[in-house]
């Protein structure tokens, strides 16, 4: 099977292409809160590093990183701005939504059309993040 021609496209280009997302930064009115939070919800339990300026937070796999600064979050983010994490199983994201009800975490959106499961819930600084599977 050959490159496909948009692939080879960009790379003539000189774009970077197939480049997995690292991390996120946010800032967060209570460090200690969304740390919490990130690691309870979404694995983010290894703390790589914690100064003044802010805690870093790196998941359990280590392929993903979390920044946290603190400060005056956005009041209010449009409804479509979130980031998402993947897993491989629907049935993962349906057991996380139970999860995220019994801890009281407030729910933004949810779809399960037998293809798409995803849930979105809000962290506590009202940020968007989603958890889905197809």
């Amino acid at each position: 099977m050959g490159v496909s021609r948009c692939a080879e496209d960009s790379r003539a280009a000189g774009i970077i292409t197939g480049v997995p997302l690292n991390h996120v930064a946010l800032t967060v009115a209570d460090r200690e809160r969304s740390a919490a939070f990130y690691a309870r919800h979404f694995g983010f339990t290894r703390r790589v590093h914690d100064d003044e300026r802010f805690v870093l937070l790196g998941s359990e796999d280590g392929k993903s990183l979390l920044a946290l600064s603190g400060g005056t979050p956005p009041p209010e983010l449009p409804r479509t701005n979130h980031f998402g994490f993947q897993v491989d199983d629907p049935d993962e994201v349906r057991a996380a939504r139970e999860r995220f009800r019994e801890a009281g975490v407030p729910e933004t959106e949810w779809q399960d059309d037998g293809v798409f499961v995803r849930v979105q819930v809000a962290d506590p600084d009202g940020y968007r993040v989603e958890l889905y599977a197809y």
